[in-house]
């Protein structure tokens, strides 16, 4: 029997082969390698080889640590604020190691400033289901409507605004298309906060009234002009808790989960004992599904303790009951939660519990999950269920319908080459459900069921369509140009430019050209699955002009991209921020703008 390869093998390989996991993907199709399993394995590699900074995330993060300071006496006031209740600090400090190693790995991946990886620790003290107010969810606190916009799927089983990883890939778009409207990460931040279409107002009437753009200058409201305050206050914390009275316990540079995939429907109870782990904390890994399941789907990933992950797995080959004990019940007419219980073997408060439900009453055609019986009158397949939530009338203006395109806000850029605004993103039309669902057992199990087995998918990101053999691309619901520019490694305008269109707005089913022609003339058809390390790979040789590419110790230039960092700079090319502060000027580094040249020693 085909045994899964234990995590520790895997990574005994990691620094041996580190090389080889980021050469060409031709060698991979050449294999006939399943490029979703290579980027689980790329994510593997980059998840679990220790870093250059040792065994510490917080060394991690202070290293690149980017932000300038704006507002100083509002960060001073949110300074004295955290350092007053060191016991809050220090839960929310806890709560974050779940997550935090991932996070950091992928602002790090995209070179983003580091200080964004503590956003979630503003916006929801890193409590997976927080909820506001207004209606943001998770870590990050998306709006149903932005999450939509950034691909995170909304159904009556699932909200990927609180998917841990789904959540930060989604929240890293935004930020990254917010700098680039922007051009100022501060400001970008303050957007995310209070929306990009009323920060491009402020701006608009700052500049009619011939001040300077700044972030000080912008007017917003109290709780956005505290925002990035808040986050610059947190970060200094961590950049010197001695002076501020905080204790930091090391906090070890290895993942903290992994992902698994089962390819079937679980209950969470079930999938919590075979990897020997609370509910609770399992739920603190997968607060994204709203009912007792684990309802499976191509895409989703269940997170489990990296630590329990060869658990997991050897108590699920042997699991030899049921997987999965309930379904899905629709009531033809109007009934209560009494009746329904009471005719699947339940008790009412269980039949609320299970559901979330805080009424009585269910209408009819309003799908409830029940104990599973043998009786399969009016049940429901659960994939039939397990689609997308109708958008409410507030929120729907946000999203660019297929058919009628909403015009995107105008925006200043800041110290970067224009960049259009968010783009619309491509919508199919939403699935029509049958009128009479066909008497369908929900996911039962098989009369023997075979012993399963676990995929490890090293919180590898979902499998994305590809481009054809000529390069050729279509159009997916939840795609926006910008998404699908970043997707491919291309730049935007050489993404418009090169399919001939005049706005970001891209309907399902069109096909778009992604072949992007390098310096040196050779044609590299862009790979949705490629890793990023490829990428950086990629850019490290055609970011340099041609005439100073540099081979042994021969300084040479690298031309500033939008969107870099000095940390992210010494990353791409393997060296210390220290020593390229030390190659320059530093005065020109404290503000580097695209186009500008960056001294690079030992290539």
């Amino acid at each position: 029997m085909n045994r899964f390869t234990p995590l520790a093998l895997s990574l005994s390989f990691a620094f041996l082969f580190a090389s080889a996991a980021h050469a060409d993907g031709a060698f991979r199709q050449s294999v006939g390698v399943d490029e979703g399993l290579a980027a689980g394995l790329d994510m593997m590699l980059l998840n679990s080889s220790l870093l250059r900074n040792g065994d510490n995330v917080w060394e991690r993060a202070r290293e690149g640590f980017q932000l300038p300071e704006v507002n100083a006496d509002i960060v001073r006031r949110q300074e004295r604020f955290y350092a007053s209740k060191p016991e809050y600090f220090r839960r929310t400090l806890d709560r974050s190691r779940k997550y935090l190693f991932h996070i950091m790995n992928e602002v790090e991946r995209r070179g983003m400033p580091t200080e964004l990886a503590l956003l979630p620790l503003v916006e929801s003290a890193f409590v997976p289901t927080a909820k506001s107010h207004v209606g943001a969810s998770g870590l990050w606190q998306f709006m149903p409507a932005t999450g939509r916009q950034y691909g995170l799927e909304q159904t009556w089983w699932y909200d990927g605004r609180r998917d841990v990883t789904e959540a930060t890939r989604a929240a890293l778009d935004y930020l990254e298309n917010l700098y680039g409207q922007f051009g100022d990460w501060n400001i970008a931040l303050a957007a995310y906060n209070w929306g990009e279409g009323n920060v491009s107002r402020a701006i608009a009437r700052l500049q009619a009234s011939g001040q300077e753009v700044s972030y000080e200058n912008i007017r917003m409201p109290n709780e956005t002009r505290n925002y990035a305050p808040k986050l610059l206050a947190v970060r200094n914390i961590l950049n010197d808790p001695a002076k501020f009275g905080v204790r930091l316990d090391k906090f070890p540079n290895k993942p903290y989960f992994v992902a698994v995939s089962t390819g079937k429907h679980m209950n969470i109870d079930i999938a919590a004992k075979l990897a020997g782990v609370s509910i609770n904390e399992f739920k603190e890994l997968n607060p994204a599904f709203n009912l007792p399941v684990y309802a499976h789907k191509n895409g989703r990933q269940m997170l489990i303790p990296a630590a329990k992950a060869d658990k997991f797995q050897a108590n699920l080959a042997k699991w030899d009951k049921p997987l999965l004990t309930w379904e899905v019940y629709t009531p033809p007419a109007d009934s209560n939660v009494s009746l329904i219980a009471s005719e699947h073997g339940m008790s009412a408060g269980q039949l609320m519990s299970a559901n979330n439900l805080s009424g009585t009453s269910l209408k009819a055609g309003q799908p409830v999950l029940v104990a599973m019986s043998k009786d399969q009158r009016d049940i429901r397949p659960l994939d039939a269920t397990d689609t997308a939530l109708p958008e409410s009338g507030d929120s729907a203006t946000l999203l660019a319908q297929a058919d009628a395109p909403r015009a995107a806000p105008a925006v200043m850029v800041a110290s970067a080459q224009a960049t259009p605004p968010t783009a619309p993103v491509a919508q199919a039309p939403a699935p029509q459900a049958a009128a009479q669902p066909a008497p369908v057992l929900a996911a039962a199990p098989e009369a023997s069921p075979a012993p399963a087995k676990a995929v490890l998918v090293a919180a590898a990101p979902a499998a994305l369509p590809v481009a054809d053999a000529d390069g050729n691309y279509t159009v997916a619901a939840g795609d926006t140009l910008y998404s699908i520019a970043r997707r491919f490694n291309l730049g935007l305008d050489d993404l418009k430019t090169a399919n001939q269109l005049d706005s970001n707005t891209v309907l399902v089913g069109q096909v778009l050209n992604v072949n992007k022609t390098l310096d040196k003339g050779v044609t590299l058809l862009a790979d949705s699955r490629a890793s990023q390390a490829q990428q950086d790979a990629l850019l490290k040789v055609s970011g340099l002009q041609t005439s100073q590419r540099a081979t042994g110790s021969v300084p040479a230039e690298y031309v500033v991209q939008r969107g870099d960092t000095l940390f992210s700079i010494a990353r791409r090319f393997g060296v210390n921020h220290n020593d390229i502060q030390r190659w320059n000027d530093s005065r020109q580094l404290t503000r580097l703008q695209p186009g500008q040249k960056v001294r690079i020693q030992g290539l």
